[in-house]
């Protein structure tokens, strides 16, 4: 259950699997993210970057899966033939692998979304690049001037 977000994907998951014939049912599912949906009250910023003394990008990170709903939940896989299974196999134990390793969550929070492509890049090179270089879950906000990188607390993060 603790993993249960992360590795879906937001659903993700289930539609990959799908292109295997394979379908997936659960026993239970979480009745809360274990994924923080920004900053806790706990989190302490770990960097500021000012700009004219302005806080213009701020940094803090916090540890990931703290609320998470403890639990088991089944999952029992439904395929046409051996080898989707297999392959869905393979996506969910590497999907729980990659969830047990994103141990910290990362909030870069800008002034104004006028940084944004200057972080993002053009149609999203740079933190797609990122996303491959590091292993690194990122969500670029579009309800506010925030950036969530989710991974482990090795990762370098580097503004192009």
């Amino acid at each position: 259950m603790k993993y249960s977000d992360f590795i879906s994907q937001r659903g993700a998951l289930d539609r990959k699997l799908r292109s295997y014939n394979v379908q997936v049912e659960r026993s239970r599912y979480p009745t809360k993210s274990a994924i923080p949906s920004g900053p806790s009250s706990q989190a302490v910023p770990s960097a500021r970057i000012d700009e004219d003394g302005d806080a213009a990008i701020q940094w803090i990170t916090e540890a990931n899966y703290q609320n998470a709903e403890e639990g088991e939940s089944i999952w029992t896989l439904k395929a046409q033939d051996q080898i989707g299974l297999d392959k869905a196999l393979q996506q969910i134990e590497e999907a729980h692998q990659r969830a047990e390793q994103m141990t910290h969550v990362g909030y870069l929070m800008l002034q104004d979304r006028a940084f944004f492509p200057r972080i993002v890049g053009s149609k999203g090179a740079n933190v797609i690049r990122l996303k491959q270089e590091t292993g690194a879950d990122i969500t670029v906000s579009r309800e506010n001037t925030t950036i969530t990188i989710i991974g482990k607390p090795a990762i370098p993060f580097i503004c192009p």
